[in-house]
């Protein structure tokens, strides 16, 4: 085996070592998502900090002592979208087309109802949505300018918001 070869052999397995050791540590107990974590899942509850964070753990599941929000076991949520609501409405423009943005807060439910504490049935996201265009002239607007994408809807507007406020 030429010394070349030996050398690259062992660095991957020294990368691939490196790989698996961190691969295989378990979350913060703090960061189960109530959405995606089941309650068998394993994280890791500090049991003593120091100065510079954490110096022991031990290991617990995201449905542990004092984690109940977690998704039961063998259960796998069903998402569907029971609300939309815009928030806010914008255009972005370029120097011969616009986009018309509608911000919308969108309602999402679990069928399946997966998580223990039902508050985690229902959530939200803000989703930004392009409704329309308009092309045309020289840095056109989509704000009170009628929608080519359909004539016969009503003039766009605009109240500036790009974000959900929940």
């Amino acid at each position: 085996m030429s010394r070349g070869y030996r050398r690259s052999l062992l660095l991957l397995s020294a990368a691939i070592l490196l790989l698996v050791a961190f691969g295989a540590a378990a979350q913060d107990c703090n960061e189960c998502d109530p959405y995606v974590n089941h309650c068998s899942d394993p994280c890791d509850h500090c049991t003593r900090y120091g100065q510079d964070g954490c110096e022991a753990y031990v290991e617990r599941t995201c449905g542990g002592i004092g984690n109940n929000n977690c998704l039961a076991d063998e259960c796998d949520p069903s998402w569907s979208e029971t609300g939309r609501v815009t928030q806010g409405t914008y255009d972005g423009n370029s120097w011969n087309s616009c986009t018309h943005h509608s911000v919308q807060w969108v309602t999402l439910y679990d069928a399946n109802q997966c998580n223990t504490n039902s508050t985690y049935w229902t959530q939200h996201y803000c989703d930004n949505v392009i409704d329309g265009t308009r092309s045309g002239g020289f840095y056109p607007s989509c704000c009170d300018q009628l929608n080519d994408d359909d004539q016969y809807d009503p003039l766009f507007t605009c109240d500036g918001n790009h974000y959900c406020t929940g």
